[in-house]
């Protein structure tokens, strides 16, 4: 999410960010923390997360919670934040006052990124993005004090081709999945037991319940993982075999597609069921 002025410098930023067409925002991310200078310039200052996640007397910037993203408990909160429609985010900046000029945020830059799922959406689909100013909380306010409302509230269309992503932890690899022929078993897509294949990143390699107690990580998944051990991108030649890649990830310096990391991921879930699964978070990137 990108800002750009007409030369004016910005001191704070209150925005709102929503999508349509049943998608959500499930992640922001890649913003600045902290104070602003020459060599790190920027919006790193979130005055309703510094109320909550930061203590005053000793201010550690990378502290998880803190974040420019409204709480759900503001009054404008209910039914915003990350895994819904819609986002607010407020960023500000403090500098050195001893030469303001050059630790100030420029008159154009990156303030953060999104992750847009899907959720579900299985087929190729669009949603707009749009992006407003939040008034409560001051909509852009300039260095000297003054509020300005945008010449330009974007909409965005977004489009998320083929059948790819369908859940959220998967959204940022398209890339990779195109390198391995395109797999449903990434992609969340119906199995032919009419489950979604959620559980493919646990080590559930075949999308088959397996024996009289149904577990969805067992020994046709290890004889898939096998069958395609030490295998580079290249060398899996239809989608079903990258189906042992649970990881989603290259692996060592010969970029083994499977290799110890799935081997390790299948051996941590072996023999647990659909239940026993549900809920958990995918072991990816």
């Amino acid at each position: 999410m990108n800002y750009s002025t007409d030369g004016e410098k910005v001191r704070a930023f209150a925005l709102e960010v929503t999508v349509d067409n049943g998608f959500r925002i499930a992640s922001v991310f890649d913003y600045k923390r902290g104070e602003s200078n020459a060599a790190s310039p920027g919006y790193g200052i979130f005055p309703g997360s510094f109320r909550t996640s930061l203590n005053p007397a000793e201010i550690n910037w990378i502290e998880p919670n803190y974040s420019p993203v409204a709480s759900t408990n503001d009054p404008d909160g209910a039914g915003t934040g990350v895994g819904t429609n819609k986002v607010i985010l407020e960023m500000g900046t403090l500098y050195p006052t001893d030469a303001p000029e050059a630790n100030k945020p420029g008159t154009s830059g990156t303030l953060c990124r999104l992750v847009i799922d899907p959720n579900r959406a299985c087929t190729p689909a669009d949603c707009n993005l749009t992006f407003a100013v939040n008034t409560l909380r001051g909509g852009v306010v300039l260095t000297d004090g003054s509020t300005v409302v945008p010449t330009v509230v974007k909409t965005a269309k977004f489009s998320f081709p083929d059948k790819f992503p369908c859940w959220s932890p998967y959204t940022l690899q398209y890339n990779q999945w195109l390198d391995v022929f395109r797999p449903d078993c990434w992609a969340g897509i119906c199995a032919a037991d009419g489950n979604f294949w959620d559980d493919q990143c646990y080590g559930d390699a075949d999308a088959k319940y397996q024996g009289g107690s149904r577990y969805r990580v067992y020994t046709s998944d290890y004889n898939k993982l096998v069958a395609n051990w030490k295998k580079k991108a290249t060398s899996l030649k239809v989608a079903d075999d990258a189906c042992a890649d649970v990881d989603h990830k290259y692996q060592g310096g010969s970029k083994y597609r499977v290799y110890t990391s799935d081997y390790n991921i299948l051996v941590a879930n072996w023999k647990k069921k659909a239940t026993q699964l549900q809920g958990a978070p995918c072991p990816q990137p």
